[in-house]
C-alpha cells in the first residue's frame, strides 16, 4: 500500500512538472490590471500591472500621461504612469497598447475635467460713471476678469439710455472703440458681461454717463474713416496727427479734416483707387502743446523767417531738415509712431516696437507677417512748409511725413503711396549726383531682392532682360521703355516711362509702378504677407490695370524761379529713409 502511494505521487509529481515546462515554452502577455482606468481631475499617476514571459512596451503616452518607469519588459512588471492634473473641463483620454509578439492589449486612460468656476466680474474704468463729458463715440474700457480655470474670456458691452432695451458688443479685449454716434447730451447706461465659453459668466456693475455737447476727441482715440467692405485680410491705413492741440480736435475740426483730406489724397490715384475697398482708415487722435513741426513754418506760415529757431512741442516730435528752407528732409519719434499706430484694432499683435542704443530694431518689426509691417502710417504735420520724407524698413513698416502745405495731396501721393507702400525709388536726377558705387549697387540690388524694393528703377537698360519686360513684350505699353535717369543719378540707372508721380508728384504711377502696387496689395489682401515667394501674375495684373485719364493732371510745378528744373519752393523731395533692420 505504502508503495503504491509512492508511486502514484510520482506519476502525479511528473505530470505537473511536465505541464509547467509546456506551459513555460508558450509566450504570454496579460495585463492583470484595469484595461480602462478613470481618474480624477486631479490625479498623478496611475498603474499598469503586466503579467509576461516574453517581450512586450508600452506605446501611446502623451503630454499628460507619461511613463515613469520601464515602459518595455521580457517578465512580469508594473509600468507607473505619471499624471498631469486636468485643469480643464473636458475629460482626457490617452489610449495606450501593450504591444507582443502574441498581440496588443489596449488599455484607455481616462481624466475627468475640473468643475467650471465662472470668471470674476470685470470691473468699468471709462467712461467713469456719472462723468458727463463723453464724446459721441467713447472708447469703452475695463478691467479684465480673472478666471480661475484659465478659460478664455469674451466679452459682452452692453449700452442703453433706458435699462430697458440694451445693445450689444461682443469682444475679446478690454475695450471697445465705439464706431456709431451716441445722442448729444444723452445720459446712456453700460454694463460688461464676462463669459468663459463653458456657461460661467459675471457681469459689472451699471454705469452711467452723459455726452457732452460739444465734443472734443481724447487721446487715443481711434476713429473709424473706412471700413474694408470687399477683402478678407484688409490692409490698415492709420493716420496720426502732429501739432494738433486741443482746439483743433473737436469733433469735424482741423485734424479730422486733415485725415479726410489724407484719404481722398492716398485715394485719388491709380490703382489704389480702383482697389479702394481693400484697405481700412483709421486716425488715432495725439493732442500737442503747439501748433506746427520744429523748423517748419508754423500752421499758417507765420514762422517762415524764423523757422531756425522755431521749437514747437509737439506729440510725435516732427522735426524738418534746419539747414535750408529748400531742404524737405523730415524725422520723427518713430517708436511712438508705431505705438500709437498698434491703438488701432487688430494692430496689436506682439511685442512693442523698441530700438536699442545701437539702432538696432526689436519687437513685433522684426516679423514680416506682422501688421505692423503691413499697414501704412500717415503723420499729417499741421504746419505750412513744403517738405515730405518716407521711412520704411526692410520688413514692410513704412511711416511717411507729410505736413499741410499747399502741396500736400501730392506730396502724400508720393511718399506713401509710392515710397511707402509700394518701395519706389525716385526717379528725378541731378547732374551733380554721381554714378552708384559698387557699394551702392550692391545696397541697391539687396533691397530689390530681399526687400521687394525698386520695381520702377533699374540698373540695366538691356530690353531683353530688364525687369519690366513683360510690359515691354506685352506690346499695350508702348510708353514703357528704359529712360536714363533716376535714384537723383543721370547715368546707370533707369526707370520705365519719361513721367511719373515719383519725378514731381504728379498724379500719374507708370506702368511698372502700378504693378508694385498692385502685386504688394493682392499679396497682403489674398494673406500672403509673410510669403516671401509670393508673384501677382502680369497676366492678372493687365486685367485690372487702369490708368488715370490725364496723366498730367496734379503737375506739382509752378511757374518762376526753377531749382534743379523744378519750382524754387518745391525743389523734389527727398530720398526715403531706408532702414535695413533684417540684419545686425
Amino acid at each position: 500500500m505504502r508503495k503504491r502511494i509512492v508511486y502514484l505521487f510520482a506519476v502525479m509529481a511528473g505530470l505537473f512538472a511536465f505541464s509547467c515546462s509546456k506551459g513555460g515554452d508558450e509566450p504570454f502577455v496579460e495585463v492583470t490590471s484595469d484595461r480602462t482606468m478613470v481618474f480624477g481631475a486631479d490625479a498623478t499617476e496611475g498603474y499598469i500591472d503586466i503579467s509576461a514571459n516574453t517581450d512586450w512596451n508600452v506605446t501611446g503616452f502623451n503630454t499628460w500621461c507619461t511613463p515613469g518607469s520601464a515602459t518595455s519588459g521580457k517578465t512580469s512588471a508594473r509600468v507607473k504612469l505619471v499624471l498631469t492634473p486636468n485643469t480643464g473641463h473636458d475629460v482626457q483620454v490617452a489610449e495606450l497598447k501593450v504591444n507582443s509578439s502574441v498581440g496588443t492589449v489596449p488599455v484607455t486612460v481616462k481624466m475627468g475635467g475640473v468643475d467650471n468656476v465662472p470668471p470674476t466680474a470685470p470691473v468699468p474704468t471709462a467712461p467713469a460713471d456719472q462723468a458727463t463729458d463723453v464724446r459721441t463715440s467713447p472708447t469703452f474700457t475695463w478691467e479684465a476678469s480673472i478666471d480661475a480655470n484659465g478659460d478664455v474670456i469674451t466679452y459682452v458691452l452692453y449700452v442703453s439710455k433706458d435699462q430697458q432695451t440694451w445693445d450689444s458688443y461682443n469682444t475679446r479685449e478690454t475695450s471697445y472703440v465705439f464706431e456709431s454716434k451716441l445722442d448729444k447730451g444723452a445720459k446712456y447706461y453700460w454694463k460688461v458681461t464676462a463669459k468663459d465659453g463653458y456657461g460661467g459668466e459675471a457681469t459689472s456693475p451699471v454705469v452711467s454717463f452723459t455726452v457732452n455737447n460739444e465734443e472734443v476727441r481724447s487721446e487715443g482715440e481711434v476713429m473709424v474713416m473706412e471700413k474694408n467692405t470687399e477683402s478678407p485680410n484688409a490692409i490698415n491705413v492709420i493716420i496720426l496727427g502732429d501739432g494738433f492741440i486741443e482746439e483743433d480736435l473737436t469733433v469735424g475740426g482741423v485734424f479730422d479734416r486733415a485725415a479726410k483730406a489724407a484719404t481722398d489724397a492716398f485715394f485719388d490715384i491709380e490703382p489704389y483707387r480702383s482697389h479702394r475697398t481693400k484697405f481700412n482708415v483709421y486716425a488715432v487722435v495725439s493732442e500737442s502743446q503747439q501748433r506746427g513741426g520744429k523748423y517748419g513754418f508754423g500752421y499758417d506760415g507765420s514762422q517762415k523767417n524764423n523757422y531756425q529757431t522755431f521749437l514747437p512741442n509737439t506729440s510725435f516730435s516732427t522735426t524738418f531738415t534746419k539747414e535750408n528752407n529748400y531742404s524737405t528732409g523730415m524725422s520723427c519719434d518713430y517708436v511712438k509712431c508705431f505705438r500709437y499706430a498698434r491703438m488701432v484694432p487688430g494692430m496689436k499683435v506682439g511685442d512693442d516696437v523698441t530700438t536699442d542704443p545701437q539702432g538696432y530694431w526689436y519687437g513685433a518689426i522684426t516679423n514680416k507677417a506682422n501688421p505692423i509691417n503691413n499697414c501704412v502710417i500717415i503723420v499729417v504735420v499741421n504746419d505750412k512748409r513744403y517738405a515730405g520724407t518716407c521711412s520704411f524698413w526692410g520688413s514692410g513698416a513704412c511711416i511717411g511725413m507729410c505736413p499741410m502745405s499747399d502741396a500736400y495731396e501730392p506730396t502724400l501721393r508720393h511718399e506713401v503711396g509710392g515710397h511707402g507702400f509700394a518701395k519706389l525709388g525716385d526717379e528725378y536726377s541731378y547732374a551733380s549726383t554721381p554714378p552708384m558705387t559698387a557699394e551702392e549697387k550692391a545696397t541697391f540690388e539687396y533691397w530689390e531682392k530681399n526687400c521687394e524694393a525698386y520695381k520702377n528703377l533699374s540698373l540695366t537698360d538691356d530690353l531683353s532682360t530688364i525687369k519690366w519686360k513683360a510690359f515691354i513684350d506685352d506690346g499695350g505699353y508702348p510708353e514703357v521703355r528704359a529712360y536714363e535717369g533716376g535714384d537723383t543719378r543721370t547715368m546707370g540707372v533707369w526707370r520705365p516711362e519719361q513721367i511719373s508721380c515719383m519725378i514731381d508728384n504728379r498724379s500719374y504711377f507708370n506702368g511698372p509702378s502700378r504693378y508694385a502696387i498692385i502685386h504688394r496689395i493682392m499679396k497682403l489682401s489674398s494673406g500672403n504677407a509673410g510669403n516671401d515667394n509670393y508673384v501677382f501674375p502680369f497676366s492678372e495684373f493687365k486685367k485690372i490695370d487702369r490708368k488715370d485719364p490725364n496723366v498730367a493732371n496734379g503737375n506739382s510745378r509752378r511757374s518762376g524761379e526753377t531749382f534743379g528744373g523744378f519750382d524754387a519752393d518745391r525743389p523734389p523731395l527727398g530720398r526715403p529713409v531706408m532702414i535695413d533692420n533684417l540684419r545686425k
